[in-house]
């Protein structure tokens, strides 16, 4: 059996953080968000910009308070690391995906929060994209929920760890909604264009 990668998702603090979100008769099955390769990636580049600028000035303010140039260069590293992780801790906890006992759920932002949500009914098919380096390095990529009810069609959960786990996952909860509505269990996936059965 092939493992199982969201088998600690959802937490108890992650139920309790995102409880808001769903009606009273809807259960929390997967809170996640953006990759963990992409997070790195974006730490890295914030590292660059704005990071550097924040160093920048950091070394300026050790040396107009005249500590000598080896602590103005710490105090400089120190802002700007301090600075990259703050803005990719902010874009994790920015950007979450919630799947329900009923919805999907994209809730985005920390301070004002816009929300995307797709009934598992209203799905008609969903679709994995996953570059060739996506899939066999960093093991992300991209579903993409296509609606019946939204006036794009579609919601994307983008940059998600093992998108293929959540892809079937999704199925099951989308099933399973539907065998309780009475309709018939049906496929659902799309695949690099292909019809998988």
């Amino acid at each position: 059996m092939a493992k199982f990668h969201y088998k600690e998702s959802p937490s108890e603090k992650q139920k309790k953080a995102f409880s808001a979100y769903l009606s009273e008769d809807e259960d929390l099955v997967l809170a996640t968000s953006f990759s963990k390769a992409y997070v790195r990636s974006m730490f890295t580049l914030y590292l660059l910009f704005p990071g550097l600028l924040v160093g920048g000035l950091g070394f300026g303010l050790g040396l107009l308070l005249r500590l000598d140039q080896v602590n103005s260069l710490l105090l400089a590293l120190g802002l700007a690391i301090l600075t990259a992780f703050l803005k990719t801790l902010h874009i994790y906890h920015a950007n979450r995906y919630l799947l329900t006992t009923r919805r999907v759920i994209i809730k985005r932002g920390l301070f004002s929060v816009k929300l995307m949500v797709a009934l598992y009914d209203k799905i008609t098919h969903l679709e994995v994209d996953q570059s060739f380096v996506d899939r066999l390095l960093l093991h992300h990529g991209s579903v993409i929920v296509n609606t019946a009810g939204l006036n794009k069609g579609e919601i994307v959960l983008k940059l998600v760890d093992y998108p293929m786990e959540i892809k079937n996952l999704l199925e099951r909860l989308i099933n399973r909604e539907r065998e309780q509505m009475g309709m018939r269990a049906q496929t659902l996936t799309e695949v690099e264009g292909e019809i998988i059965s």
